[in-house]
């Protein structure tokens, strides 16, 4: 009898070890990484789900591809159960790359919808009121934009010249890409040259996404792009086959009016 009440004992600590033990670990591209790591928190606040350890793991792709693969141990989380995409170009890299670690496109679903916006100094001291600004403002004359190399991925490439040329004006993408001071492999070089520093003075402008306003709300301001021009690019998720029951429901707690609502507070909507 004592015997089964420890064996009873010990399989009660081993549940409870377990589930607070339990882990979920994503993946993707930064800047929808602010609204995540919000989302996790909410999350959280079930009492089902408040132990579980949810790592949010953003950053240029070759920064975290070997980690999410599984395949360097010295990785401070362990291997991808939720990727994030940042459009469907982004997304397209993620599958091909991810298919030989479990991941499938029957498993993935685009959740939310970003525009593209102009970040500008704080105060906006060169007044600019919209993508027209860039292109004919003479005092309009750093610009920032992201764009693909080979050996980065980003969902901004080409973004600038889908926007600046959805006119059908060669005129209009040969004024602003004179004006295009660096050509970032990702948002995050594309910030650090939006903002300057000691060695590099700052842009008047950055092509980018809100939640990297909302990242910088003291050193920035947000224009909105002229609606005949604004282009958007979805957030996609996917989850691995055969993820745990915790995974799956942080992956569909994303689509919830929860999440939505604080998605929304970073201009991401549907």
């Amino acid at each position: 009898m004592n015997g089964k009440l420890l064996a009873l004992s010990l399989f009660s600590l081993s549940v409870s070890h377990s589930v607070i033990s339990a882990e979920i670990n994503l993946y993707g591209a930064g800047g929808p990484h602010h609204a995540l790591n919000e989302i996790v928190q909410k999350f959280k606040e079930n009492d089902r789900f408040k132990d579980i350890k949810i790592n949010i793991n953003p950053g240029p792709y070759t920064t975290w591809e070997s980690c999410a693969k599984g395949l360097d141990k010295s990785c401070n989380t362990g291997p991808a159960d939720i990727l994030w995409g940042t459009s469907e170009n982004y997304y397209a890299v993620l599958e091909d790359e991810f298919k030989k670690y479990g991941f499938t496109s029957k498993l993935s679903k685009s959740i939310y919808l970003r525009p593209a916006v102009i970040l500008v100094q704080k105060g906006n001291p060169k007044h600019i009121h919209g993508i027209e600004d860039l292109i004919n403002n003479p005092e309009v004359k750093r610009i920032v934009v992201n764009n693909q190399t080979l050996k980065s991925v980003t969902s901004a490439t080409a973004l600038w010249e889908d926007i600046v040329g959805r006119k059908g004006k060669l005129e209009d993408v040969e004024k602003f890409r004179s004006k295009i001071v660096y050509q970032a492999s990702g948002s995050g070089a594309a910030a650090k040259a939006f903002l300057g520093s000691q060695q590099q003075e700052k842009a008047d402008a950055w092509i980018t996404w809100p939640e990297w306003y909302h990242a910088n709300t003291e050193k920035a301001d947000m224009i909105e792009i002229e609606p005949d021009r604004v282009i958007y690019r979805d957030l996609n998720v996917t989850i691995k086959q055969g993820a745990s029951e915790e995974a799956t429901a942080f992956y569909d707690y994303l689509s919830s009016k929860e999440a939505f609502d604080i998605f929304q507070k970073y201009n991401i909507g549907k």
